[in-house]
C-alpha cells in the first residue's frame, strides 16, 4: 500500500513550525517534567520525551492546512534544542547529558518522531477529504491505519501508563486502566477517522503496540515480562483497541445519520 502523501509546497510554513515548537514545549516539557521526580531512569524520561514529540507532530500535521510534515520536524529539533538548554541550565538530569553523542542523537530522535506524528497527522486529515473505493473497501486490509494506530497507540500508551503513575502515587491498578484506555483512545480515533469499517486494523495496530512496549521494557530498562504476563498484555492490546474501533465506527455512522438528516 502506498503511503505517499500530498506534494508539499516549496516554502516552509513558518508559522507552524513556531506552532509545533510552542505545542512541543506545553507537551513534552510538561511530560518530562512530571515524570522525571518519580522515574530516576533517563530511558524512561527519554521515551516519554519521545513520545511526546510523536504527539506534536500529530497535532500539526493534523490541524495545519496542506501537508506540514517537515514543519513538525523542525519544531521537534526546535524543541529538544530548547529542552538540552533547560537541562543544562538547571543542571537537573546528568544522566541525559552524558555526553554531545548523545545530545546529537536525541536531537535526531526529537526530529525523528516529530516527523513521523506529522505523517500520522496528515494521514488522519486526509481521511476528511474525498475516499477512493479501495479507501473504503471492507475485504481490503488498510495497512496504512495499521501504521497510524501504532504512532497513536504507542504515543498514547506511554504517555497514560507513565504520567498517571506520579498523579496516582504509582498505583498499578491505575497504571492498568491507563494502559487500556489507551487502547481503547487510539482504536476509537482510527474507527472513527479512517473511511469505511476499520475494525481489525486498529486491533491489529494494538498488538503491534504491546509487542514495542515489551521491547522497550525487556531491552532498554531491562525489565523482565513473563511470557504470561506479555500474552495476557497482546490480548487485551488487540481486544480493547477492537472494542474502541468499534465505539469509533458506531459514533462515525452516528454522524453520517445525522448529516444525512
Amino acid at each position: 500500500m502506498a503511503l505517499e502523501t500530498a506534494p508539499q509546497s516549496s516554502g516552509i510554513e513558518w508559522k507552524w513550525v513556531i506552532a509545533g515548537a510552542i505545542a512541543g514545549m506545553i507537551i513534552v516539557g510538561a511530560s518530562y517534567f512530571i515524570v522525571a521526580p518519580t522515574f530516576q531512569s533517563a530511558e524512561i524520561q527519554a521515551l516519554v520525551m519521545m513520545v511526546g514529540f510523536a504527539l506534536t507532530g500529530v497535532i500539526v500535521g493534523y490541524f495545519s492546512p496542506g501537508v506540514t510534515i517537515r514543519e513538525a520536524g523542525i519544531g521537534g529539533a526546535l524543541v529538544m534544542l530548547l529542552m538540552l538548554a533547560v537541562l543544562y541550565a538547571t543542571g537537573t538530569n546528568e544522566s541525559l547529558l552524558q555526553s554531545q553523542v548523545i545530545n546529537f542523537l536525541m536531537l535526531l530522535l526529537g526530529a525523528g518522531f516529530s516527523l513521523v506524528g506529522g505523517w500520522a497527522g496528515e494521514k488522519l486529515q486526509a481521511a476528511s477529504g474525498p475516499h477512493t473505493d479501495e479507501d473504503k473497501a471492507e475485504d481490503v486490509f488498510h495497512w496504512k491505519w495499521v501504521l497510524i494506530g501504532i504512532v497513536i497507540g504507542f504515543a498514547l500508551n506511554v504517555l497514560f501508563v507513565f504520567l498517571s503513575a506520579p498523579v496516582f502515587n504509582l498505583s498499578q491498578n491505575v497504571a492498568i486502566v491507563a494502559f487500556l484506555v489507551s487502547f481503547i483512545v487510539t482504536g476509537f480515533i482510527v474507527g472513527f477517522k479512517s473511511p469505511g469499517v476499520t475494525l481489525k486494523e486498529p486491533a491489529v495496530a494494538g498488538i503491534f503496540t504491546v509487542i514495542i512496549d515489551w521491547f522497550f521494557l525487556e531491552f532498554g530498562i531491562t525489565l523482565h515480562i513473563s511470557a504470561e504476563d506479555l500474552i495476557s498484555g497482546l490480548a487485551l492490546g488487540f481486544l480493547f483497541a477492537l472494542l474502541g474501533a468499534w465505539l469509533g465506527e458506531k459514533y462515525q455512522e452516528s454522524r453520517a445519520s445525522g448529516a444525512a438528516a
